[in-house]
């Protein structure tokens, strides 16, 4: 797992809530996911001001999944991505489940 940040210095604090919240993926499923990767990311915009922008992405079954919010906590932000990349993990896992007990569309 690889929690990364940019125009900020990660806390240790923050990462551990990442790794903590992130990690939590990999108990979906027995089928391992290869690669986990988070980068968290201050975004300036001049209409809303400073937003956290959270994008993260997961290697499972030979698939890149990705996922990203913003939100104006950090937190928040943080949250939000994981809960977008669980339910495309869980997505992936019924396709492959689909798959492999022979129907071919989601069950």
């Amino acid at each position: 797992m690889i929690i990364s940040s940019k125009n900020f210095k990660l806390t240790p604090s923050l990462k551990n809530y990442a790794e903590r919240k992130f990690g939590r993926l990999t108990h979906l499923s027995r089928q391992p996911i290869t690669q986990l990767r988070a980068r968290l990311d201050f975004d300036k915009n001049q209409k809303k001001g400073e937003l956290c922008r959270v994008e993260a992405s997961v290697v499972y079954l030979g698939k890149t999944l990705k996922a990203g919010t913003k939100a104006s906590d950090m937190h928040e932000a943080i949250d939000l991505t994981y809960e977008k990349l669980e339910r495309r993990l869980r997505d992936a896992k019924e396709l492959w489940l689909a798959k492999r007990s022979g129907h071919h569309g989601l069950v």
